[in-house]
């Protein structure tokens, strides 16, 4: 008998590096796997980004010739199919909403390698060059774009996406590795059971995105909107810098901007850069930081010969969109759309001629004309503050410099019924009036109506304040 004793047992020795690798292969197979299923269930299906990649894809047989590019102000006020009614042409929308800047150049470049275009419209707003980039359209909008294409090349982008400023980092590095964290579906199990379901029974990402969002209407050519209409009585709560702020363009941004204008030079594509229409009222709330800021972008573009277009700054004379044209503070609706297409469409037909076009809009140079040529109140907002039960409230207009306004301030009930008036007609934009203590929590709200002085409408513009906001 052994002198060892019958409780010890043999030590093991290291475990053999081929064992290693095999556990670790393993291991990485199960998350892998993991991730696969988990993507496939919970990541939505039918975004704006699959559309428009799986509709790219099924055209690659067919002649394109332009596109247009850009977060979703470029996506939703230019229609490629008036365009392309105008002019002859064949354009593609590769624009989505929120896609950063970074994604715009992918989109350049592709449609460029892909389908040797000869022109590229870029539309861009002042957020498109002042906020950084957003992790979830640079994500989904890469992941959309490589679900259609050979290994290797899909396997470029997602290194691309990687080698970006900050995706390195351990947390946006999961984002791509693990999307479905980043844009899951919502509503618990059904929604997930509908969105598993939809990628098994052949639905596409058109069918499957009108599920999701019933109000977009796909018209086609990457291109679909909304016929929302843009309620000015908010139009505080529409402007971009009232969710935003008011920030200069980041160095990052201007740097892919020249990327873009470097790349289309590099290879004989017409570059049209395109400030896309907003209501005024979301021009003149940014003040003189406009104009400053916007004049880096006009001269990069312009010093590299390629076009620029404030479509904002277009005379009335070419382009005067009403309210109804907009769905929101930003985007202009299938209406409003079609006929700001129709006039970017007359733009480049002259371009093309070889016209002089520097005399259809305004310039930044020249601010104040275009302040001047706003002969209308875009809207109004109405300010208040309560102090000893008295609340002092001041009326904002939104108009040109040579518009005289007068204001109508009445006090109303919950649902928005006058039911009194504090002050008629006068050009004093201010007003105080006792505020019970019943109705500091909301019951109480004012009602300014605007017009300019000498009308005879009964408002032009109106906004009602309560205190609770």
């Amino acid at each position: 008998m052994s002198s060892r004793n019958l409780g010890e047992s043999t030590p093991k020795g290291p475990r053999s590096t081929l064992r290693r690798v095999v556990e670790t292969l393993v291991i990485v197979g199960i998350v892998v796997g993991m991730d696969v299923l988990l993507v496939y269930a919970l990541f939505p299906y039918g975004s704006a980004s699959e559309v428009v990649w799986s509709e790219y894809a099924a055209a690659a047989d067919q002649d394109i010739d332009t596109v247009i590019v850009g977060s979703s102000t470029g996506q939703r006020c230019i229609d490629p199919n008036v365009l392309d009614s105008e002019l002859g042409t064949s354009t593609f929308s590769l624009a989505t909403p929120a896609q950063p800047i970074e994604n715009t150049c992918v989109a350049v470049s592709e449609a460029i390698s892909g389908h040797g275009v000869g022109r590229v419209i870029m539309g861009v707003d002042y957020e498109t060059m002042s906020l950084d980039p957003w992790d979830k359209g640079a994500v989904t909008y890469v992941q959309a774009k490589a679900a259609h294409e050979p290994l290797p090349k899909a396997i470029g982008d997602y290194a691309g996406l990687l080698a970006r400023p900050g995706f390195p980092s351990t947390t946006k590095f999961l984002e791509v590795i693990f999307p479905w964290t980043l844009a899951h579906v919502k509503g618990g199990f059904r929604s997930i059971a509908d969105n598993v379901r939809m990628r098994l029974d052949g639905t596409t990402a058109i069918e499957a995105a009108k599920v999701r969002d019933p109000a977009w209407t796909y018209v086609g050519k990457g291109y679909g909107n909304y016929d929302y209409q843009l309620d000015t009585s908010k139009a505080k709560e529409a402007m971009s810098p009232t969710k935003h702020g008011i920030a200069s363009f980041t160095d990052e941004n201007m740097a892919t901007l020249q990327k873009i204008i470097d790349l289309c030079r590099e290879n004989n594509v017409q570059l049209v850069v395109v400030a896309t229409p907003r209501p005024a009222f979301n021009v003149l709330c940014y003040g003189e930081r406009y104009p400053e800021q916007m004049t880096r972008v006009r001269d990069a573009v312009e010093s590299a010969g390629a076009v620029f277009l404030d479509a904002n700054l277009l005379k009335a004379s070419r382009y005067a969109p009403s309210a109804e044209d907009f769905a929101d503070g930003e985007h202009l609706n299938a209406t409003g759309a079609a006929g700001f297409s129709a006039t970017l469409a007359d733009y480049l037909g002259r371009l093309d001629a070889g016209e002089d076009v520097s005399g259809l809009s305004y310039s930044y140079d020249d601010w104040l004309d275009y302040l001047a040529s706003i002969g209308y109140i875009s809207a109004v907002t109405l300010d208040g503050s309560v102090e000893g039960g008295v609340a002092t409230l001041e009326a904002t207009p939104y108009t040109g410099t040579k518009v005289q306004v007068e204001y109508k301030f009445c006090l109303c009930d919950a649902e928005g019924n006058v039911t009194g008036t504090l002050r008629d007609w006068s050009r004093d934009a201010t007003v105080t009036c006792a505020v019970p203590a019943a109705a500091e929590g909301g019951g109480l709200a004012v009602r300014v109506d605007a017009r300019q002085v000498g009308s005879g409408a009964d408002f032009e513009r109106y906004c009602v304040w309560s205190p609770s906001q």
